[in-house]
């Protein structure tokens, strides 16, 4: 029996050889799998209805059956000839273009539906990790070795403690957390979502009890610091957003904590976010003494950094945080 992971990639890999090379009458068609302790056994259907895309039968049709044909009827005239040779070639290569182009819709839909059916039956610890797994890519592009990243997953996934924690701040922020930094003592996350997720963040403040001791003790570390943060956290009900204080409290409960402008440039480097939304980052308290707060976003002209109202929400801002976990 092969792991759901092995499975799916079996599966993906036989279906696309199958839709490049294999006999194109049958076209995948569904997928039931059942589940035994942690393995899933896939039954896989197919369609026997013939589906040739209309490319692929352009592509038979101009190159199987009648190229030959329009060659040997060609003028001899070497520059007639090599002008209906370049048409012929340009319709080909247009041709190609189309029948490459319908593969990889065929592949990416092929991979939303196993992944889509996958999830279906994962707990949400599964869930979580699969989600960081798939991110491997862009953890590498921040310097992190696969060794050390299989190493570290595997060490999240034997701690429930750990899990729910990550699983928690994931909630809070609905971000999607990526390993950015692997040391002996710690791992840092990072949300690399393409945009704040200020409805998250919204919902995590309003479903929290303002009268719970978790939100008392979070408001009250936070006193020492800002001793005005009771009144600045009063919140009309028409009110939408977070302002920095806002985030730094959902920061406080979950564990989590701002990102400096230097790392959210560098997030900014490697992908892109937050064309739409702006984003709270760690800010200086002689800053904050004087009323602002740094945000962040990217516009036209590339990643703007700078200083605001520290108590102004808006609709559009909420904040893209980091989680650092201890290692074992």
């Amino acid at each position: 029996m092969l792991s759901r992971r092995c499975a799916y990639c079996q599966i993906r890999a036989e279906l696309r050889a199958w839709l490049i090379f294999g006999n194109p009458e049958p076209i995948f068609a569904g997928i039931r799998f059942d589940t035994i302790g942690n393995t899933c056994i896939f039954n896989i259907t197919f369609s026997c209805l013939a589906y040739v895309p209309d490319a692929v039968q352009e592509l038979e049709k101009t190159t199987a059956t009648t190229v030959e044909d329009r060659i040997a009827d060609l003028p001899q005239d070497t520059a007639e000839r090599a002008r209906e040779l370049q048409k012929m070639r340009d319709e080909q290569e247009a041709v190609l273009a189309r029948v490459n182009g319908d593969l990889d819709l065929i592949k990416r839909e092929l991979d939303a539906v196993l992944r889509a059916s996958l999830e279906k039956n994962m707990k949400p610890d599964e869930r979580l990790l699969a989600s960081i797994r798939d991110r491997y890519d862009l953890s590498s592009q921040f310097g992190v070795g696969r060794d050390d990243f299989d190493t570290v997953l595997g060490e999240i996934e034997g701690n429930d403690d750990t899990l729910s924690r990550i699983r928690r701040a994931e909630i809070a922020f609905g971000s999607e957390w990526t390993i950015v930094s692997i040391t002996d003592a710690e791992i840092l996350f990072m949300d690399t979502r393409e945009e704040t997720n200020v409805e998250a963040q919204e919902k995590f403040l309003v479903d929290t009890d303002r009268d719970g001791q978790e939100y008392k003790d979070a408001v009250q570390a936070l006193g020492e610091r800002f001793p005005a943060i009771t009144q600045y956290l009063e919140r009309a009900d028409d009110e939408e957003g977070l302002h920095y204080y806002d985030y730094l409290v959902v920061c406080e409960i979950t564990g989590a904590e701002p990102m400096s402008e230097t790392q959210y440039r560098k997030l900014q480097e490697i992908k892109p976010v937050d064309r739409k939304k702006v984003c709270w980052l760690l800010t200086e308290q002689e800053m904050l003494d004087g009323g602002g707060a740094l945000r962040g976003l990217r516009g036209d002209r590339g990643v703007r950094v700078y200083g605001v109202s520290a108590v102004y929400r808006g609709g559009v801002r909420a904040g893209r945080p980091l989680l650092r976990v201890q290692r074992a």
